[in-house]
């Protein structure tokens, strides 16, 4: 007799009931973008908080570029996009991070295509 078969079905018993609890995907709220006010003081306290918001920025905006195949963020650097998101959540306090990304990847692939 195998004396591995009781442990194995004890863990597959086990992995479905955690399964079964566990909550689903529908019932946990999206990760979504932290608010302009979030973002503003955040930025001010320089907080650990500010650090997960401005990686948030960074990887939205890269994710925006990669889908739309436009590199519009080559050769701009952090700090510039940080003051921009700044002044966009001081001047729009009810807005999000997303809405001022969305924004400053328009006026950044703009830049990219007008010729000089």
């Amino acid at each position: 007799m195998n004396s591995t078969r009781p442990f194995a079905g004890f863990i597959l018993l086990a992995a479905c009931a955690i399964a079964l609890h566990a909550p689903s995907e529908a019932s946990e709220p999206a990760n979504q973008a932290p608010s302009c006010g979030e973002w503003v003081g955040h930025r001010e306290k320089s907080s650990t908080l500010a650090l997960g918001d401005t990686g948030w920025l960074r990887g939205f905006l890269s994710g925006m570029a990669a889908s739309g195949g436009k590199d519009y963020l080559a050769g701009v650097d952090n700090a510039s996009i940080y003051r921009w998101m700044d002044n966009y959540c001081r001047s729009n306090p009810l807005r999000d991070v997303s809405s001022g990304a969305k924004v400053l990847a328009a006026e950044l692939a703009g830049k990219r295509t007008d010729p000089k």
